[in-house]
């Protein structure tokens, strides 16, 4: 590929990231904006495993990216169409609050917002082929790791600024909140009870940024792709028929279930439980996005030179930390928090490249589309059911060893103590370019 050519392809796909990151932070699922929605419309702790669960089962559609493209020459614009209606429905999510009665309008939106995820999660496997053609596999460790970056920053910032813009409507709107308005004229509209138009704004803002950010992405080049003859449940078998993808399938299935206890209340706990403002729990966010920023490069690099299987033994040991932080957390002293939003930035910043590059790295040439969408729709599956079952079981408060602990700390004690398990099935994935953890650390102390 002519380096000109690469070039523009990873500053096209730097920049049409950006707005969909600002479209992602406020209105695809993981969104604290999205979960401030869910309270507002009095979502149970089954809703919330719901709600949760939404952005990974929508993973199950990405094998319709498989089916989709398998007889085009080209990949844009299916991307272009779903990506875009995925985005488009955010605009409906807050009318949902004046239109419906409470109970049918949670259901109504965790309905619509999983109609959204499962087109995005087509398109994202449409994109990462797409990407996957463009960019070299001895380089795209640090693509991701750069890209990653540039991201980061756009979700933070507009995570802020819509932040602070919904807490001057929240009847508890926090320190810095406070002081806003201390500055601000004395607007009657600034209450609570306008806060379902701050929401309905953000979620339109959202999507508008988000389709704002197709046309770039339909500049950005592509190599024709080569039209599937074989017949598509062959395509999708042919992954499970390979035993290092069906060992890689164990560690997901391990990895997943063990993330997925708790983890549809990391943001009521904060909301709920510590009563945060939304601006304190972007800060929570700032300090993990900060992390990652600084840990991506690294990360990157260390894929790109030792593998993705050695990263994410790295990254598994802060993984198992994480949660267990939480159990110290009470309303009066959620300070620890903020240390685990810098070790869970670290973390994460691997786990994610890890995530998409590990599967391209094992897949025979050719063939990373569908071992992709195989490997996502599996992963999927595997963390919605301890997500949802973290609803539907949710566990009573424990007093242990002189601590309170609240029913969601529990859960999260518990997935910290899973997580560090997943070192077992990992070690059975075989990466060709892996190299020992051993190496690694002589590296780091040669520096």
């Amino acid at each position: 590929m002519p380096r000109s050519e690469l070039r523009r392809t990873i500053r096209l796909s730097i920049i049409e990231g950006l707005f969909y990151q600002v479209y992602a932070s406020l209105a695809a699922p993981g969104s604290a904006f999205l979960t401030k929605f869910a309270v507002l419309l009095q979502a149970t702790p089954l809703h919330f495993g719901i709600l949760s669960a939404i952005g990974q089962l929508a993973q199950v559609f990405q094998v319709l990216g498989v089916a989709i493209s398998r007889r085009m020459t080209s990949r844009k614009k299916a991307t272009l169409w779903t990506s875009g209606l995925g985005r488009a429905l955010a605009l409906g999510y807050g009318f949902l609050f004046f239109l419906l009665p409470r109970q049918a309008a949670i259901w109504a939106f965790l309905a619509l917002l999983s109609l959204s995820a499962s087109l995005q999660a087509v398109s994202g496997n449409l994109w990462v082929a797409w990407i996957a053609d463009m960019v070299p596999l001895p380089i795209r460790g640090r693509f991701f790791a750069r890209r990653s970056q540039y991201l980061l920053v756009a979700g933070l910032l507009s995570g802020y600024l819509l932040g602070a813009l919904v807490d001057l409507f929240d009847p508890q709107p926090g320190a810095i909140a406070q002081a806003l308005r201390a500055v601000l004229p004395p607007w009657p509209f600034l209450s609570g009870d306008n806060l379902p138009y701050a929401l309905l704004a953000v979620f339109g803002l959202g999507a508008v940024v988000g389709l704002w950010g197709l046309p770039i992405l339909a500049r950005q080049p592509e190599r024709p792709k080569a039209v599937e003859q074989e017949r598509l449940g062959k395509m999708l078998l042919e992954p499970l028929r390979d035993g290092n993808f069906r060992r890689l399938l164990l560690y997901a299935f391990w990895w997943m279930m063990a993330v997925g206890v708790g983890a549809p209340f990391w943001g009521p706990f904060m909301i709920k439980n510590l009563g945060m403002p939304l601006v304190y729990i972007m800060l929570y966010g700032t300090l993990s996005t900060l992390a990652s920023l600084f840990a991506l490069g690294p990360w990157g690099r260390l894929i790109d030179r030792f593998g993705n299987k050695t990263a994410m033994r790295l990254a598994l040991v802060l993984g198992g930390l994480n949660p267990i932080l939480w159990v110290f957390a009470t309303p009066q002293h959620y300070e620890i928090i903020y240390l685990e939003a810098i070790s869970s930035g670290v973390m994460w910043s691997g786990a994610n490249l890890v995530a998409v590059n590990l599967v391209l790295a094992i897949a025979p040439e050719g063939r990373q589309q569908a071992y992709s969408g195989v490997f996502n729709a599996f992963s999927g599956l595997f963390i919605v059911l301890p997500m949802l079952l973290s609803g539907l079981l949710f566990p009573p408060p424990l007093p242990i060893l002189g601590l309170h602990l609240q029913p969601e700390q529990v859960l999260f004690g518990l997935g910290g103590l899973l997580r560090w398990s997943a070192q077992i099935p990992l070690t059975w994935v075989y990466e060709p370019r892996a190299r020992p953890v051993r190496e690694v650390l002589r590296h780091l102390l040669r520096r």
